[in-house]
């Protein structure tokens, strides 16, 4: 890598104000870069496209919304065409493999940002363009040692090359407390995630019905969109659970951050699929969660049982189990005190471990290539 890297090229399929993961990944390495004095264009499409906008060291090129192969051919006409105008970067940085296709051609060096379950699951032609990107990528970052070994499992021969950083948060700056903390109230329980069938929201909704019908106090909201929102849905029908769990939706960002500031509990027990090869990655919902001082309880499948400490930071279980669910949810519903204790634990070892500007100098080889052993910042923080 360059010593001093003035400019990156940010490459991504997806973007804001589009919902999910790699969007806010996208945004977060950006303006994270940008903050470090680099000059950042991200290339990117999303439905609110095509536009054109620059703010603070970050200007965004947005292609708009098509079809899988106009994108990619959208993409690099736009990369050239900056190219071609003295815009040449000293480096480019996809947020995923895929968002690498269209910037293989030009003569930079490469990083590609890997998350979980798109190095999993590539079979036939989709894992030869895989194995070709990977392999023209002078750094492969993997944002968990599940991901990392995922890939590596696959393709060991990268493992020189790929190296592990967990996304970063934002912290507040202070956390008020909540009526169930201060013991008076019910307790307030959030998911926030895109609806699909590894986040196993069914199951946390199964195992709030038994705490309901057990006499516990509390109210859950699920906020996001995909394609398990029917069986969530009718599973809250199914369990009589009409006045203790709401689906929200998609919310604006404003009403996401109230929605964080309210909740004492946040409820993600996810769980592994197809033999491991859909995992959650890293759990950026979890992390953000975490930041704002909640108690998270998560699935002991994926990347965010290794920033989750079970009962020193958060919960966690067997997102196969729904008695496992119900048992902590019981725990903390039953306990304010014990709720705000480890949600403040959480808050603070968040603040401490997770950066967006350490994850970007892993990315660029400008910090240490190891993280921290996971086992010893937790135990600190303990």
């Amino acid at each position: 890598m360059p010593d001093k890297i003035s400019s990156i090229w940010l490459v991504a399929r997806v973007y804001a104000p589009d919902e999910g993961g790699v969007q806010t990944y996208a945004r977060e390495v950006a303006n994270a870069y940008a903050t470090q004095g680099r000059h950042v264009t991200i290339f990117a499409k999303s439905s609110a496209g095509p536009r054109r906008e620059q703010q603070e060291g970050v200007e965004l090129i947005d292609v708009g919304a098509a079809s899988m192969l106009a994108v990619y051919w959208r993409l690099f006409r736009a990369m050239l065409a900056a190219w071609v105008k003295g815009n040449r970067p000293a480096l480019i940085h996809a947020c995923t493999w895929r968002a690498a296709l269209p910037a293989l051609l030009f003569p930079r060096p490469l990083v590609v940002t890997i998350h979980g379950r798109e190095v999993g699951r590539p079979r036939g032609l989709a894992l030869l363009l895989l194995r070709l990107t990977l392999k023209r990528a002078r750094r492969i970052v993997a944002v968990s040692d599940v991901t990392r070994i995922l890939l590596l499992d696959r393709l060991p021969h990268l493992a020189d090359r790929t190296v592990t950083a967990w996304n970063g948060v934002r912290v507040p700056a202070e956390r008020q407390p909540t009526r169930f903390a201060q013991g008076d109230g019910a307790a307030q329980l959030l998911t926030v995630c895109r609806l699909v069938a590894r986040k196993n929201v069914a199951a946390a909704v199964r195992a709030i019905a038994g705490s309901v019908q057990a006499g516990a106090h509390l109210r859950h909201v699920i906020i996001g969109r995909g394609v398990d929102s029917v069986r969530v849905r009718e599973t809250i029908r199914h369990c009589g659970l009409d006045n203790s769990v709401t689906m929200a939706g998609f919310v604006p960002a404003e009403e996401l951050s109230a929605a964080y500031a309210g909740a004492d509990i946040f409820l993600h027990p996810q769980i592994a699929l197809d033999d491991g090869a859909e995992v959650e990655g890293f759990g950026l919902s979890i992390a953000d969660a975490m930041a704002q001082g909640l108690v998270c309880i998560v699935g002991q499948d994926g990347g965010p049982a290794e920033f989750v400490q079970d009962g020193v930071t958060g919960f966690v279980v067997d997102g196969r189990s729904v008695d496992a669910i119900r048992a902590v949810i019981d725990l903390l519903v039953s306990d304010p005190a014990l709720c705000r204790r480890i949600g403040d634990r959480a808050r603070v070892w968040a603040s401490d471990n997770l950066s967006w500007d350490r994850h970007c100098r892993l990315c660029l080889g400008e910090a240490p290539a190891a993280l921290p052993d996971p086992a010893a910042l937790l135990a600190e923080a303990a």
